[in-house]
């Protein structure tokens, strides 16, 4: 059975991937590069002088270049994640079936699909923006932390409401209010630190339309993701 669930989990990831990749290609993807260009404009060092905080970029830095190869890693990146959350996905079905005794539908897999939307992409984004280059953020360390807690503690109170019985289950607003409380870590200054106000301006802009694009194409993911899987799920594994 794990083979199958492998190779299943391998055909959905393929197609969910690519779904992705060509979403980020139509609306996500010239965002980013809209805002490289300012990256890229910058001095290799900017000071604000308010607070003596500085940006810099490391030259040395590894990156796919520009064209066929960022959009191969792109597109490699996706069809990836996408198989691990499969594989995720997958695992959540068959033993909410065993305990629970629901039923694996394409229905089912769409509401599997919207629980892993808000607990991989809506929850985190709450506490910490999707970012575009040369947006100021928090150490990366710190923020690599909340985004762990936000996942983990969400999914255990999803979890905990949809299948622990009677009142207890109201433990799950426990877990889902305990990032909040911890408080995700925040930039010693906000937005961009960059010499030019219009460019600022539209960067700014920019922000806001990556902050759309980035839910629109994270919610296709995750309904593809959850209808194809437990489609495949019940269509192609023998229990």
């Amino acid at each position: 059975m794990f083979r199958s669930m492998v190779l299943t989990a391998l055909g959905v990831a393929l197609v969910a991937g690519l779904v992705l990749s060509a979403v980020q290609a139509l609306h996500v993807s010239p965002i980013i590069y809209a805002a490289e260009a300012f990256e890229i404009a910058e001095p290799e060092v900017v000071a604000a002088q308010s607070d003596g905080h500085s940006h810099s970029h490391n030259e040395a830095a590894w990156s796919p270049e520009d064209g066929i190869e960022r959009v191969g890693y792109t597109i490699l990146s996706n069809v990836l994640s996408a198989f691990g959350f499969a594989m995720i996905l997958l695992a959540g079905m068959f033993m909410a079936r065993d305990k629970a005794q629901m039923n694996i539908s394409w229905l089912q897999g769409l509401g599997w699909g919207a629980a892993g939307y808000v607990v991989f992409f809506v929850a985190p984004a709450l506490g910490l923006s999707p970012e575009i280059p040369s947006m100021e953020a928090a150490p990366l360390e710190g923020r690599q932390a909340w985004w762990v807690l936000a996942v983990v503690a969400t999914a255990a109170g999803i979890a905990s409401l949809v299948f622990l019985p009677g009142a207890i289950k109201l433990v799950g607003l426990v877990f889902i209010a305990a990032p909040w409380v911890v408080g995700a870590p925040q930039p010693e200054v906000h937005g961009f630190l960059h010499p030019d106000t219009q460019a600022v301006a539209t960067l700014e802009g920019l922000q806001t339309q990556f902050i759309y694009a980035t839910a629109i194409a994270n919610g296709l993911f995750w309904i593809t993701l959850g209808g194809l899987t437990a489609y495949a799920a019940k269509r192609f594994i023998k229990a």
